[in-house]
């Protein structure tokens, strides 16, 4: 099998690539790119003079590309696309009553467990990562006890008891890999795409409170990985509603209640069967160090606006996360 296909060999795709990908005015920087191509001692020109450009390109053009996905959907990447279905209930005064489903399509999202996993396996992000906390205290001169100092997340009271009672537990049966807490911190908010008009995305970001927060807020180092782009209710939706209540609109206090079970309904859909197994047994990772660590997750921290904290708030979500007995620091 031709890995090239429909090219001949290495040298033809690199030339068909640097044709289509690399601009329609060719730069300086572009003819480098094209002297490496031909400068390379793989490169055949007589490959390249009896090749038939024509039918390749006929080829490549009646692929099977979906030109509507994002290429970040593609599998390697992590994404994934989901649809989100929440219970609309109607009451006895409706056209129909009962509870009604509603499903809207297009949440983005990526795998939380396959994060840290890809966080800890990279040698560039997993520098300083900081596997087991600890307490760090500063002696003044004009004091005659140690002072406890605040500042990161790994040296916090809260990580120093996540990780003594982790150790603390029970192991798991025919595990003895050292167990470290992947601490996990979120920040989302509503971002205005244009200065005119409505275009908008939610995000969600996550780091990890293992590595400073000094490393964290420089761009340069990557340390923020992209989890999920939340969906809201469209606006057909409120037609959805006049629809089944006879054509009057219900208001607003089934709206936003409506708004609340649909954002927890894409948080059910981040909090996997997946990360609630890492959550509880943990993930056996290979780190770049070559050990074997078995890492639980946990969320520390989630910074929102006023109106996430409010829906944050609310029941269903807290249930989720505590089922049976889980109990995550933060919420």
């Amino acid at each position: 099998t031709n890995p090239y296909f429909p090219y001949p060999n290495k040298g033809a795709l690199c030339l068909g690539d640097w044709y289509w990908n690399q601009g329609a005015q060719k730069s300086r920087e572009s003819f480098k790119q094209l002297i490496d191509i031909v400068g390379d001692s793989s490169f055949s020109p007589a490959v390249v003079a009896h090749t038939s450009w024509d039918a390749i390109d006929d080829q490549l053009g009646h692929n099977q590309f979906d030109g509507n996905q994002p290429e970040w959907l593609e599998e390697d990447r992590g994404w994934k696309c989901s649809s989100v279905t929440i219970l609309v209930p109607f009451h006895n005064r409706a056209k129909d009553p009962g509870l009604k489903n509603y499903t809207v399509n297009g949440f983005y999202h990526c795998s939380l467990t396959l994060i840290i996993c890809e966080a800890v396996t990279n040698p560039a992000c997993v520098q300083h990562f900081h596997f087991v906390p600890y307490e760090l205290q500063w002696q003044p001169a004009h004091r005659d006890h140690d002072v406890k100092v605040h500042g990161e997340l790994f040296t916090s009271t809260a990580f120093l008891e996540a990780h003594q009672e982790l150790q603390d537990s029970p192991q798991e049966p025919g595990c003895d890999l050292p167990r470290v807490v992947a601490a996990l911190m979120f920040w989302s908010d509503s971002t205005q795409l244009a200065q005119f008009g409505s275009a908008k995305l939610w995000p969600l970001y996550v780091f990890f409170g293992n590595k400073s927060k000094y490393q964290r807020c420089q761009p340069s180092n990557h340390l923020c990985s992209h989890v999920a782009y939340f969906q809201v209710l469209p606006n057909k939706f409120r037609d959805f509603l006049t629809e089944h209540f006879r054509g009057k609109y219900p208001g607003d206090v089934l709206t936003t209640h409506c708004n609340r079970e649909f954002f927890h309904e894409q948080w059910k859909i981040l909090l996997d069967d997946d990360f609630i197994a890492a959550y509880k047994h943990g993930i056996v990772i290979i780190c770049c160090d070559g050990i074997n660590r078995q890492f639980y997750l946990q969320i520390f921290t989630y910074s929102a606006d006023y109106p996430e904290k409010y829906g944050l708030s609310h029941p269903p979500l807290q249930h989720r996360l505590t089922s049976s007995d889980l109990l995550i620091p933060g919420f």
